[in-house]
């Protein structure tokens, strides 16, 4: 599942998908934020003519701009009719090889949300290193993970996060997922960014510190074990 801000990469994304090794068939749900993108969103999807592992694809018009917590309604929905069901998070800047969901899956573990974005936090949110193969991981981006769908039949995700930090649902899964009993991890997966420049992270810079030491208190590290 994925959030949409940027028409422009959906075809080339499809094509990612469609491209796949992943034997079992691969269903895409899409959620537009942007309503005067939609009817592009739809053209798109009519001229796309999927002969590979795209099976289906879903898309979501929501009647107004509820930020990257969007996908994850998706997540919900589907969890309610198949709870136990791994769901995968892509962004739309994300470029990913062919074996990208048989490898995700492969490391699919209920209990583990794992991203590729994986991070070790030392004093701050900005305090940080990218996880290497064994290292604890304390923080994980959405986009490029694997999750149960479980998670969010918990009302409390989309009703608990701090009005003043709703943007911030990457900060606020870990948080979520951590305090719910899962652990963290890197997926061993290749990805690579692409326009870069327009992601919405730079304007951010200020406010994740600020939610995560909320969060978790300042100069703190979250969950640490031994």
């Amino acid at each position: 599942m994925c959030l949409w801000n940027r028409p422009e990469r959906l075809a080339d994304t499809l094509r990612m998908l469609d491209a796949q090794d992943y034997v079992d068939g691969i269903e895409l749900y899409l959620w537009n934020n942007n309503r005067a993108d939609h009817k592009y969103y739809l053209d798109v999807l009519r001229r796309f003519a999927a002969r590979g592992s795209l099976v289906s694809v879903t898309l979501a018009r929501s009647p107004h701009n509820v930020g990257s917590i969007g996908r994850f309604y998706w997540a919900r929905a589907i969890a309610k009719i198949r709870p136990a069901t791994p769901i995968i998070v892509i962004d739309d800047d994300e470029n990913f090889t062919s074996a990208f969901v048989s490898q995700a899956q492969a490391a699919y573990r209920p209990e583990v949300l794992a991203g590729w974005w994986a991070w070790t936090i030392g004093e701050g949110y900005w305090d940080r290193t990218r996880a290497g193969e064994g290292d604890r991981v304390d923080h994980v981006g959405p986009g490029g993970s694997i999750m149960s769908a479980a998670i969010f039949l918990d009302d409390a995700f989309f009703t608990s996060i701090p009005d003043r930090f709703g943007l911030l649902d990457d900060i606020w899964l870990n948080y979520f997922a951590q305090r719910r009993g899962l652990s963290l991890s890197r997926l061993p997966v290749d990805i690579e960014f692409v326009l870069d420049e327009t992601n919405q992270h730079h304007t951010q810079g200020y406010v994740k510190p600020e939610f995560f030491n909320f969060l978790y208190g300042q100069n703190s590290r979250p969950f640490l074990k031994g």
